[in-house]
C-alpha cells in the first residue's frame, strides 16, 4: 500500500514538473491529420508485424542456444564433482579401492560421452580446438587413474599406495601428486566451460 502511494505521488510530481516546464517554454502545439493514407497504414502494420515476428524468432533461437550451452556446462560440472570426491577420498583412511576404481571409470565414461555429444550437436564448435582439450583431459584422467590405482609390483617399505582388504592408503607425496593432477584437469574443464559459454 505504501509503495502504491509513493508511486502515485511520484507520478504527480513528474506530471507537475512536465506541465510547469511546458508552460515556461510555451512550445507550440501540433495537429494530427484526420486523413489516413491506406497504403501508409498497411505498410506500418506490416512493418510492425514483421519486426515482432523476427524479434520472437531470434529471441527463441538465442534462448535455445543458451539452454543447450547450460546443459553441456552442467554435464562438465558432473566431472568436476567426481574430481572433488577424489580429493576427499584420498584423505580418508578407509577408502575402498573398488569404489575409487569405479569412480575413475565413471569419470572416463562421462568425459567421452560429453565430448562426443558436444562435437555432434553444438554447431559452433571447432572440432580441432575441442580435440586438443579432450586430449589434455583424457591424458589427465589416465594419469589420475595411474596415481589412484596402480600399486607397486614389488613390495616397498613405504609404498606410495597400499591396499589391504579393499582399503587403500596413499602416502602424503602421492596425495599431493593426485591433487595436482585433479587441479590440472579442473583447469582444462573450466577452459572448456568458458569456450562453450563464448560460442
Amino acid at each position: 500500500m505504501k509503495k502504491k502511494i509513493i508511486n502515485i505521488i511520484g507520478y504527480l510530481v513528474i506530471l507537475s514538473i512536465g506541465m510547469t516546464i511546458g508552460k515556461l517554454l510555451n512550445w507550440g502545439y501540433f495537429e494530427l491529420s484526420k486523413e489516413v493514407n491506406i497504403v501508409d497504414a498497411l505498410t506500418l502494420f506490416v512493418t510492425i508485424g514483421v519486426a515482432i515476428y523476427i524479434a520472437k524468432i531470434l529471441e527463441k533461437e538465442v534462448q535455445d542456444v543458451r539452454i543447450e550451452k547450460e546443459l553441456y556446462i552442467a554435464k562438465i560440472t558432473e566431472i568436476e564433482s567426481i574430481l572433488k570426491d577424489f580429493e576427499i577420498l584420498v584423505e580418508e583412511k578407509d577408502s575402498s579401492y573398488n569404489k575409487i576404481n569405479n569412480r575413475i571409470n565413471s569419470c572416463r565414461m562421462k568425459k567421452g560421452s560429453i565430448f562426443n555429444t558436444i562435437k555432434e550437436n553444438l554447431k559452433q564448435v571447432k572440432t580441432k580446438d575441442f580435440d586438443n582439450f579432450e586430449k589434455g583431459i583424457t591424458d589427465g584422467i589416465n594419469s589420475l587413474k595411474r596415481l589412484l590405482t596402480e600399486t607397486p609390483a614389488v613390495a616397498e617399505e613405504n609404498p606410495a599406495i597400499s591396499v589391504k582388504k579393499d582399503i587403500v592408503t596413499y602416502s602424503s607425496n602421492r596425495i599431493i601428486e593426485i591433487n595436482t593432477e585433479i587441479n590440472s584437469i579442473s583447469d582444462n574443464l573450466f577452459k572448456i566451460k568458458v569456450r562453450i559459454n563464448n560460442l
